[in-house]
């Protein structure tokens, strides 16, 4: 009988550890049928985490030292900006600047003259630009400098509709993307600035054969076609009737760039769906194809294709094996339209640069719009409207790493370690906990515009 009991007993005991054990797994891993099986339930479960995001992503707005430091650099120009310093030496300053770890050194003290001159020097030469798929003019500042200029298609309240990459580039998306670096504290994209001319009186007086053989005349204003896959005659862009044209002139880095199709590219066709649109396993063949640091980067540019919304990166150029961030024309298409795809990188990896992941902490409690809203000219490119659709981003990627941190190991890393060859990083939960700085708190679930 005694022996009979200890029998009992033990199982008892047995049964008791095997059901406890059972309930402290649960705790950890999700249950089979709650985890996404397609990329649509992955972003259903974002805006799920969107509606109970914690306080500590609403926190007070901190400032941003990179960003004050960029503005105060632009402020000490003044109307003398180009006479102050020859220009041959701002360009010589500016073309310096291209390295394995930026485009721009945004702590220059001479970076508010050089965008002073970006937007004022005189045009010596006008030259088409037959890179890419939309009208651009290369164009050469006094001192010898070239840069590309990106003319003005739309009104800035017009909506784009259709699919991510729909309608011509947006110049305000190119200068709006710079400003974006900065607050990032990314300088990966090239010096961008608003900048009004003439195409009868700046331009074609100095244009080349080639420019010239793609100009015309319509309505007693000048216009160029240009020469790229959707540049049509029929469709020109012109002088206004003040013989003005505005768009966007962007420093043109003199360095070669290797260029790389996107892992994540599109197929551009409505019935044809990608490898990545399809799989939510599709990170873990990427891992196999490239390494870490440069998934890292991919991880970098989506996230600030996402706040821009621009869809269309189906290459991506590198310049001493760093992802640099240009052609940034296609973003600020709709404000309210969040096309969540393009961060698939983030969620389907579920990795993050520890320097990126402080930088958006940076930029929350309406960190974002306050500096934004600091920059130079930017009520010409940028609607209130979309300033709020990047506030509402800034979140969702929030929700995205949330999502990340439920279902997934996720890993936030520090810099690369070039002597090693190895990447340091800190494990998941706690390093995420200890950024934000404060406990789970929730608030109540805020509205979205736009899901569609």
């Amino acid at each position: 009988m005694f022996r009979k009991r200890i029998v009992l007993v033990v199982a008892l005991l047995v049964l008791l550890v095997f059901f406890c054990t059972l309930q402290h797994l649960q705790g950890y891993l999700p249950a089979i049928e709650r985890l996404p099986k397609t990329n649509q339930d992955v972003e259903e479960a974002i805006y799920e985490e969107l509606s109970r995001l914690p306080e500590s992503y609403s926190r007070d707005a901190l400032q941003l030292n990179s960003a004050e430091r960029f503005l105060s650099n632009i402020k000490r120009t003044g109307r003398w900006g180009l006479e102050s310093v020859p220009l041959q030496q701002l360009w010589a300053e500016a073309n310096s600047w291209p390295s394995d770890s930026q485009l721009t050194n945004l702590s220059s003290a001479l970076m508010g003259r050089i965008l002073y001159s970006l937007g004022h020097a005189r045009i010596t030469k006008a030259d088409l630009d037959t890179r890419g798929t939309q009208l651009k003019i290369l164009l050469t500042l006094m001192g010898e400098q070239e840069c590309v200029f990106k003319p003005k298609w739309y009104p800035i309240e017009k909506s784009i509709e259709g699919p991510v990459y729909a309608g011509k580039d947006r110049y305000g998306s190119e200068i709006v993307g710079f400003y974006l670096s900065v607050l990032l504290d990314k300088p990966f994209v090239p010096a961008s600035v608003e900048r009004t001319i003439s195409l009868k009186y700046d331009v074609l007086p100095v244009a080349t054969n080639r420019l010239l053989n793609v100009s015309l005349e319509k309505e007693n204003r000048s216009c160029v076609f240009g020469q790229c896959f959707y540049c049509s005659k029929e469709d020109p862009i012109c002088d206004n009737e003040g013989n003005l044209l505005t768009g966007a002139v962007i420093f043109n880095v003199r360095k070669s760039f290797s260029s790389y199709r996107s892992p994540w590219q599109r197929t551009y066709k409505k019935r044809k769906k990608a490898a990545w649109e399809d799989s939510v396993d599709y990170c873990s063949a990427v891992k196999t194809r490239l390494h870490k640091k440069r998934l890292l980067d991919l991880i970098d540019v989506a996230i600030f294709d996402f706040l821009l919304q621009n869809g269309d990166r189906h290459h991506y150029e590198t310049l001493d094996d760093s992802i640099v961030w240009l052609d940034n024309g296609k973003g600020l298409g709709n404000p309210y339209v969040q096309h969540l795809d393009i961060l698939a990188p983030l969620y389907q990896c579920c990795l993050i640069r520890k320097k990126m992941w402080q930088a958006l902490l940076s930029l929350a409690g309406g960190a974002l719009s306050k500096y934004m809203k600091l920059m130079p000219d930017i009520q010409n490119v940028l609607t209130e409207p979309h300033l709020r659709a990047m506030e509402q981003r800034l979140r969702l990627v929030f929700a995205t790493v949330e999502f990340c941190k439920g279902r997934h190991d996720m890993r936030i890393f520090d810099r690369f370690c070039h002597k090693s060859g190895h990447f340091e990083f800190a494990l998941h939960k706690p390093l995420i906990g200890s950024l934000t700085g404060l406990a789970g708190k929730t608030n109540p679930s805020p509205t979205h515009q736009g899901k569609k």
